[in-house]
């Protein structure tokens, strides 16, 4: 007789933010844990066309796997351009 060992299964990690919207187009990313593989990452870019005949539709605009390692690496990268651009870049408010 075999004795099953019930263990505790965890939901990978999920993320997903908005890129650039307007009332007629939406780009999101989404970042996600890969279960089978737990040290890569998967980075997703969809958009939506708010007016399109199914605008619920969402297209795969790029999609990668990356190490946490280098998924690190970007976000710093990330801070480092918007350090360097400062305020500079920020639409003017009317």
């Amino acid at each position: 007789m075999s004795v099953i060992e019930a263990t505790a299964v965890a939901i990978p990690a999920e993320i997903e933010c908005i890129l650039s919207g307007s009332d007629t187009y939406i780009e999101t990313l989404t970042l996600k844990q890969i279960e089978a593989q737990p040290w890569l990452t998967e980075l997703v870019i969809k958009t939506q066309l708010l007016t399109a005949k199914n605008p619920e539709e969402r297209r795969v605009k790029a999609r990668c796997c990356i190490e946490r390692a280098q998924l690190a690496s970007l976000g710093s990268a990330i801070n480092r351009f918007l350090e360097s651009a400062g305020s500079s870049s920020e639409p003017k408010r009317r």
